[in-house]
C-alpha cells in the first residue's frame, strides 16, 4: 500500500494521484488494524480505521504535528503535512476498500449441516485459494509499484544532473559578464538546491515530482541568467563599436596628412601607410555589421566574437596610427623633443580662444583659464600684463618661418612645433632673458597655473629660449 500511494502520487497527475495517496493510506490503517487484531470484524476494522486517519487531519488543527514533522521530516509520511477537509471523504472510500479486503480473506465459522458439508468443502477450498492469491496479487502490485517509483526516482535523478551540469556551466561562463549579477546569485542557490536535493534519501527526503520542480527551476535561472548575458553582451558590443570612431577619425587624419607629405617627397613608409589603409576599410565593414538592428537579433556568440573583434581592431588600429606618427616624426622632425602631429597647425577656430589681453593671439580653449590665473598672478607682481609675443600658429604660419633650405634653429618645422598645437605661448623676458626678475618669478609660480618651462628651452637645454613657455597639457609623446 505504502509502495503504490507514493507509485500512484509519481505517475499519475496531481488530482488523481493525491486522493489515490489518501485513500491507499486509509486502506492501509484498516490492513494493520485487522493484522493487529485479527478478530476484529470487517465493519469494525473500517471504522476503526477511518477514525484513526480522520484523528491524524484533525490534529492539524492544533501545533503538535508540525512540531513532531519539524523535527522528524520522514513523520510527514504517517502525518501529512495540513489538514484539508476533503481528505476526510477519501479516507472512508480507503476504509471501505480496507474493510472489503478484510471481509474477503477473513476465515467464516465451519457449518454443521451435513447436506451442504460438499458445499462447504468447496467454499473452503475457494477460501483458502483466495488466502493465497489475493496476497500475492497484493506482493506483487506492490512490488510493480515498488519498482515503478523507483524507475521515476532514477529518471528524476538522471535529469536533474543533467540540468544541473548545465546551469553550472552557465554559471560559470558568466562570470563579469551579466548585466544584473543577481541573477548570477539566483542560479547559484538553485545550484546548492539541486545538488542537496540529489544528497537526499529518496522517499524518506525526497519524494518524487522534487526533482523535476527543482529542474524547472534550474531551467528559469539559467535562462534569466542567459537573458542578462545577452543584454550584457549587446551593450558591451555596441559600446566597442561606438569607441571605434575617434580612433577612426584620428587614423584618417593621420593617413591623409602623411599621404600629403609622401607625395612632398617626405615619405615615411608605404607599408605603414597600406597598414593603416586596410584596419581602416576593416573598421568601416565592422561597424555597418554591428549597428543596433543587427545587434538585436545576433546571438550571443556573435554578439561576443563582435565585441571581441572590435576591440581587437580598435587597438591595433591605435597601435598603426601611432607607428605612422613615430615614422612621420623620424622624416619631418630634425630634433628627438619635436613631436610630430598632423593636427599642428590645422586646429578648428572653435577650439581656439583669444587671449584678453592679447586678442590678436588665440591658444587652445582648454587651456587658456590657466594662462589667465598665470597673467592675474603676474600682474600682481609686477603691475603689468604678461606680454605675449606669439601663441597658435597656423600651418601657413609655420611654414612662413621656417625654410627648409635654410632652416631657423628658433623653428620648428610645420607639424613639428607646441605652437601649432595652441598650447604654448612666447613671453617677453625683457633684455635680462635667463637672468631677469620675471624669469624667476615664472620659473617658481608658472606651474602652479598649469604653466611649464621645457627642458630644451632652458639654458643648459638644446635651444634656450626664455620666453617659450607651454601648457602642462601639451602632449610629448603618442
Amino acid at each position: 500500500m505504502v509502495l503504490a500511494g507514493l507509485g500512484g502520487r509519481a505517475l499519475l497527475p496531481p488530482a488523481v494521484g493525491g486522493p489515490l495517496g489518501d485513500a491507499l493510506f486509509a486502506t492501509l490503517v484498516v490492513l494493520l488494524v485487522a493484522f493487529l487484531v485479527p478478530r476484529t470484524r470487517p465493519l469494525v476494522a473500517g471504522i476503526v480505521g477511518l477514525v484513526l486517519c480522520a484523528g491524524i487531519e484533525a490534529a492539524w488543527l492544533t501545533d503538535v504535528p508540525g512540531q513532531v514533522v519539524e523535527r522528524f521530516p520522514a513523520a510527514r509520511y504517517a502525518l501529512g503535512t495540513a489538514f484539508t477537509p476533503a481528505d476526510v471523504a477519501w479516507y472512508a472510500v480507503g476504509a471501505v476498500v480496507g474493510g472489503a479486503l478484510v471481509a474477503l480473506v477473513r476465515p467464516r465459522p465451519r457449518g454443521v449441516d451435513h447436506s451442504l458439508r460438499h458445499v462447504r468443502a468447496a467454499s473452503g477450498s475457494r477460501r483458502r485459494a483466495a488466502r493465497v492469491v489475493v496476497p500475492v496479487v497484493i506482493v506483487l502490485a506492490l512490488a510493480g509499484a515498488g519498482g515503478a517509483l523507483a524507475w521515476v526516482l532514477r529518471g528524476e535523478t538522471q535529469d536533474l544532473s543533467a540540468r544541473l551540469a548545465v546551469a553550472q556551466d552557465t554559471l560559470d561562463g558568466s562570470a563579469g559578464r551579466v548585466t544584473d549579477a543577481g541573477v548570477r546569485d539566483d542560479l547559484a542557490a538553485t545550484i546548492d538546491d539541486a545538488r542537496a536535493l540529489l544528497d537526499a534519501t529518496p522517499v524518506l527526503d525526497r519524494m518524487p515530482g522534487d526533482a523535476p520542480a527543482l529542474g524547472a527551476r534550474l531551467d528559469d535561472d539559467v535562462a534569466a541568467v542567459q537573458a542578462s548575458r545577452l543584454a550584457f553582451a549587446r551593450a558591451q558590443a555596441a559600446e566597442a563599436r561606438d569607441a571605434l570612431p575617434p580612433v577612426v577619425r584620428r587614423a584618417d587624419r593621420v593617413l591623409a596628412a602623411t599621404d600629403e607629405l609622401a607625395a612632398d617627397g617626405h615619405d615615411a613608409g608605404e607599408t605603414l601607410r597600406a597598414s593603416s589603409r586596410d584596419a581602416l576599410g576593416t573598421a568601416d565593414e565592422l561597424t555597418a555589421e554591428t549597428q543596433d538592428d543587427r545587434l538585436a537579433t545576433a546571438s550571443l556568440a556573435d554578439l561576443e566574437s563582435a565585441s571581441a573583434d572590435l576591440t581587437a581592431l580598435r587597438d591595433d588600429l591605435a597601435d598603426a596610427t601611432v607607428d605612422l606618427m613615430t615614422a612621420q616624426d623620424a622624416v619631418v622632425c630634425p630634433e628627438p623633443d619635436q613631436v610630430w602631429f598632423p593636427e599642428a597647425g590645422k586646429i578648428s577656430a572653435k577650439k581656439l580662444a583669444p587671449i584678453p589681453w592679447a586678442p590678436q593671439y588665440s591658444v587652445r580653449a582648454d587651456v587658456l583659464d590657466g594662462l589667465v590665473a598665470l597673467d592675474a598672478a603676474y600682474r600682481a607682481e609686477f603691475g603689468q600684463h604678461l606680454t605675449v609675443n606669439s601663441a597658435y600658429r597656423s600651418y601657413d604660419q609655420q611654414v612662413a618661418v621656417y625654410d627648409p633650405d635654410d632652416p631657423n634653429p628658433l623653428a620648428a618645422p610645420p607639424g613639428c612645433s607646441n605652437h601649432g598645437l595652441g598650447t604654448a605661448v612666447d613671453i617677453s623676458m625683457g633684455p635680462e632673458g635667463f637672468d631677469g626678475a620675471r624669469y624667476a618669478w615664472l620659473k617658481e609660480h608658472a606651474e602652479e597655473h598649469g604653466w611649464t618651462h621645457p627642458g630644451w628651452a632652458e639654458p643648459d637645454g638644446r635651444l634656450p629660449e626664455p620666453w617659450h613657455w607651454q601648457s602642462v597639457e601639451t602632449p610629448t609623446e603618442y
